[in-house]
């Protein structure tokens, strides 16, 4: 009776994997990985080997060694509450870009369940931003269950449905001797990109940002029943589902829709509209529009609280004002939660002063790339670095290999996100200002700004502001 007592409210393995699933998992990423053509399985296999499975595998790891707050404690461990701090402020403020561009794709979205040229107005885009966002904030103050609960609905309805419906699209689309549009010659330049594309390279962004946030839900970790044992479980589940129907769902928009025709953000459905409209069931698009952005806004929610909770965790430790650290009876930072919305807000506002809705989107979208590839080093060099300094530490779940299968694991994951921030400064077509010198200097301020600042709050920090 006393351990059931104990584990009331708690997750289990299905509420986890959910929610672990849905902070990758999603549409938006399909159709431009289906624009590399039969490329994509060279870019799904390098993703899956040299980013996902090592996230996975040192995230279950770190996890189930130092379950408490997540990158905030496992970087804390190995480097020092200052290098902490910024890995959970990295984490965090990442999401604060990744999140409002998911946001105007949910608001393109939401526009095809009426009206698709609504997609590009950018007063339509910045109300749904707004509306979206503060909703789901005030949902989420309910806490860790009620997010489980979101998550769990929104992945089902608004992800795995419409994303096997799409893939059951493309496999009857084949089936009727249709025209295949992804050019399946077994030839080297058809199947691996030159390095020299730079466009090829942009894409394979969204493949391995796609799988990114993977490790957000640690933060949950002692929230879980038994966390060495599900927590892991519910980890890799998660990756191998999300990988497989994001394969597979990219190919089927591939299939369906002409290469030169993708439309990078609402691919999908327009492979769903071709589709239904050859069998005179254009009434349904709608449906799953509204299907779609339902999931996406359900990622949306499961960002909300995430990040936030390790930066609450680094904050009680002294590294915030007391002001930020409040909780409600449910054990959520409803102070953080309505300044981050604040901040988000803020952000989306940005779409009103942009002439182009897709510019804005590109520009969000290579900040938070950035910014993520700086705390997954730090993660991977704290996985490496405790191996060492702290190898008594139960660990329910071990990189196997011993300090060679850290090495090898860590090193293959933190030269492929190396590798990635700098992709994340090469320019993207169309370009979204004046000049490629004029986007390398935007970039490049707003980066050492948003790294500084945990920098600077580290510094003037009070004695006062630590949680007795």
């Amino acid at each position: 009776m006393k351990n059931q007592s104990s584990n009331a409210g708690k997750l289990t393995v299905l509420p986890l994997l959910f929610m672990t699933a849905a902070l990758f998992m999603t549409l938006r990423n399909m159709p431009a990985m289906a624009q590399t053509g039969l490329q994509m399985v060279f870019f799904n296999f390098v993703t899956v080997f040299a980013f996902l499975i090592p996230i996975a595998l040192v995230s279950a790891e770190l996890a189930t060694g130092w379950p408490e707050n997540g990158v905030f404690h496992w970087v804390e461990a190995a480097f020092g509450t200052k290098a902490g701090f910024l890995a959970v402020w990295l984490q965090w403020i990442q999401s604060i870009f990744g999140i409002t561009s998911i946001l105007a794709y949910v608001g393109g979205t939401l526009a095809y369940t009426f009206n698709p040229e609504l997609g590009n107005n950018k007063y339509f885009i910045t109300i749904s931003i707004l509306v979206i966002y503060w909703v789901a904030t005030f949902m989420n103050f309910k806490g860790t269950k009620r997010s489980g609960q979101i998550s769990s609905i929104a992945l089902n309805v608004g992800v795995l449905f419409p994303t096997v419906l799409l893939i059951i699209a493309g496999i009857i689309y084949a089936v009727k001797g249709n025209p295949i549009h992804i050019d399946l010659s077994l030839t080297e330049a058809n199947l691996v990109p030159s390095i020299t594309n730079t466009g090829a390279l942009i894409l394979f962004l969204n493949f391995v940002f796609g799988f990114v946030g993977i490790e957000v839900s640690a933060t949950h970790a002692k929230e879980v029943v038994n966390p060495q044992r599900n927590f892991p479980i519910a980890l890799f589940a998660a990756a191998i589902i999300g990988f497989l129907l994001t394969l597979f769902g990219a190919f089927a928009v591939g299939f369906i829709v002409p290469l030169e025709e993708i439309n990078s953000v609402n691919g999908a459905i327009q492979a769903f509209s071709l589709v239904l409209t050859e069998y005179h069931l254009q009434w349904i698009i709608p449906i799953i529009a509204f299907l779609i952005a339902m999931g996406a806004a359900g990622q949306v929610s499961t960002w909300v609280v995430g990040p936030i909770k390790g930066l609450w965790a680094a904050g009680i430790q002294g590294n915030l004002p007391t002001y930020f650290q409040k909780v409600n009876k449910d054990e959520v930072p409803t102070r953080m939660l309505i300044g981050q919305a604040i901040f988000i807000s803020l952000i989306g506002l940005l779409f009103l002063v942009t002439s182009n809705v897709n510019s804005m989107f590109l520009i969000l979208t290579a900040i938070a790339v950035i910014l993520y590839c700086i705390m997954y080093i730090l993660m991977f060099a704290s996985a490496i670095k405790l191996r060492y300094t702290q190898p008594d530490v139960h660990r329910a779940y071990k990189v196997p290999g011993g300090k060679f299968g850290i090495w090898l694991v860590c090193g293959i994951g933190a030269l492929c996100a190396l590798a990635c921030f700098f992709i994340g400064f090469i320019p993207p077509t169309p370009l979204p200002v004046t000049n490629t010198t004029q986007y390398f200097i935007l970039l490049t301020i707003v980066i050492l700004v948003f790294v500084a600042i945990p920098f600077i709050i580290y510094k003037f920090r009070k004695k006062s502001w630590k949680a007795s």
